[in-house]
This record gives C-alpha cells, structure tokens and sequence, in this order.
C-alpha cells in the first residue's frame, strides 16, 4: 500500500489557478483537474442575479437546533436543507445543471452486465440527488473539521499514487451564493487527499496541500466526495452563504419504495427497532434524514425523545485524537 507521503498534489508554485478550468465547456481539462487534484473551480456557474433569487426564495426556510454548539455546526451557522424543494431555480439551475450532470456520470454511473438464465442484462446504475443544503456562516462562526463527505456511506478508501474509477459514491457542487473568500469562512480543500486511504491523517498533513477556495458569487466547486474538505472560520461582520449539493448513484436506496404515497398513520404505532427495519431511522451517522433527523419523528417523535440526534449525529461512538505536530 502507498503511504500518504508518495500521494501528495503539492507541486512547487502550486496556486489554486491549477485546478480552476479555463473553459467551462471543456469537460476533458475539467475531469483531467479532479482526477488529480479531487476538485476543480468552475467560474461563472451561474449568473450572479440568480444567486440574489435563490436566497430570496430559500431566506424563510433557514434555521438551527439549539443543541448545535459545534457539532454538526457552530451556532453561528442556519441551514436549508431539502433545498430543491424550497427554490426551483436550485432544481433548475444547479442541481439539474448539465456540467453537473455530466460530470457526475463520469465519476460515479456504474454500468454492469447480471446473468438472468440464460440471457445477459446490461444495467446502468444512473445518479440521483443524495443531498442539497444551504450554509449561512454567519460572523464569529469556527473552523469545521476536515471530513469526507462520502463518510456517510462507510466508504473507505485505500491509498493510490493516481485517481481509480469505480471508487467514488458521491461527486458534489458547492456554489457561492455571496462571495467567498478566507476571512469570511470559504471551503477549505486538502488538493490531493481524494487519494489517501483510511488511516491518512486530515489533522497532520503537508499545509500547502491546503487552500481556501476563493470564489464570487455565482462561481462553484466540483469536488469529489473522497476530499477532505470543510468550511471555515468567518472573520467578518456579515454571513457567507453557500450551497452543497451531492449526487450518487441510483442504487444507494432501497429496493423497494415503502414511503412515497403511504399515509403517516401506517407508522404511527411501530415499535423504534420495525421503523428502522422499514428505513424510517437515520443510518449512523446521517444517512436518510429530514432536516436532521430521522424520519421516524414525523410518525413518531417520542419514539427519539432520548436519542441527542441534532446534536452529535448518530456516531456509534466518537474518538477524540490528539497530534503530535513535532
């Protein structure tokens, strides 16, 4: 297995110029960047006016539970989640965008042949929206902790000297909806860490491995979901506000869909242990959640009244590590 110190992207002079595409519309340089770098800088994303008409039509839907002291977010920072459903220029414009689209295809859609008897089907795996939630960091706000988005589905990776297909099961966008920048909490990335495996350390690396994506508003990022990314402290008197939005391959659900078109009432009386056998129970440690919690609340809500959710997430148990930086 190759160790973390032959896998670094730091090349002398590196600047984030390097993995910021010259052409929206060359998809080659584009995919050429996040192979190498795990993200890519796309300027101009979209027009700036529709930024100013998205937080118009998400601004009544942000919120925080009180227990967010830090974790999953400072208590400075709102959120919109289930973003689509709020604003349809997000499902129009950037959810449905077809650089988007198209490049999470590229990384993620798995194309397979099954045995049926005595036939062979050819199966497309296709992408699917696996999350879209809007961040206002607003002043005062801390340093987030590094992490890897595709956390939530148990990926591990193991270390590679170069980027590997059939590895990846999230591929996102983040999209400036205000300028960003380091003062005001822009998306800290660790270029290169797409390639690390489970034990590489996101809290004792190479800092010139590490950048603050400047962005305008209107500007994204394409990002893979093994990079270790994460949002920054805000040093300034007004908010950030940014949205994030993943896609994975259709076959992250289950097979049957035992939700849509069925009434609440069905759930209401179920035991905690059946409602999680049907899905209705956030898998550790955030995986199928509504607004940040399970969907069992919505049957049931003293069924959770126990369990500190929105506050810790579901961690089986929680590790604190100390660095030695000498």
């Amino acid at each position: 297995m190759a160790k973390k110190d032959d896998l670094g992207a730091y090349e002398p002079g590196l600047t984030q110029e390097a993995f910021t595409a010259r052409d929206k519309s060359d998809y080659a340089d584009i995919t050429q960047k996040l192979e190498k770098y795990g993200v890519c800088v796309i300027p101009n994303f979209i027009d700036p006016s529709k930024c100013d008409e998205i937080l118009e039509e998400i601004d009544p839907h942000f919120y925080r539970y009180s227990s967010w002291q830090g974790s999953p977010f400072p208590k400075e920072t709102t959120v919109v989640t289930r973003s689509v459903l709020h604003s349809p220029i997000i499902l129009k414009d950037v959810v449905s965008n077809g650089l988007f689209c198209d490049m999470a295809s590229h990384f993620l859609d798995e194309q397979n042949y099954f045995m049926t008897g005595n036939v062979i089907r050819k199966c497309s795996s296709g992408i699917q929206l696996n999350s879209g939630i809007v961040y206002k960091v607003g002043a005062g706000a801390a340093n987030q902790g590094y992490h890897r988005e595709d956390h939530i589905h148990h990926t591990i990776h193991q270390a590679c000297e170069r980027f590997q297909y059939g590895k990846e099961t999230l591929f996102g966008v983040g999209v400036a909806f205000t300028d960003m920048n380091k003062l005001n909490g822009a998306t800290r990335v660790i270029v290169g860490s797409h390639l690390w495996g489970p034990h590489d350390s996101c809290g004792n690396f190479d800092k010139r491995l590490e950048f603050h994506v400047e962005a305008a508003k209107g500007d994204a990022v394409l990002f893979l979901g093994s990079l270790y990314h994460a949002a920054s402290a805000n040093q300034t008197l007004k908010d950030r506000i940014a949205g994030y939005f993943f896609l994975s391959q259709g076959y992250l659900k289950q097979e049957e869909n035992l939700h849509f078109g069925t009434d609440l009432e069905f759930f209401k009386d179920m035991s905690l242990n059946t409602l999680q056998l049907l899905g209705l129970r956030t898998g550790e440690p955030y995986c199928g959640h509504i607004d940040y919690k399970s969907p069992g609340h919505l049957a049931n809500p003293e069924l959770f009244e126990n369990e500190n959710e929105t506050e810790n997430g579901y961690y089986g148990e929680t590790i604190k590590v100390t660095y030695n930086d000498k």
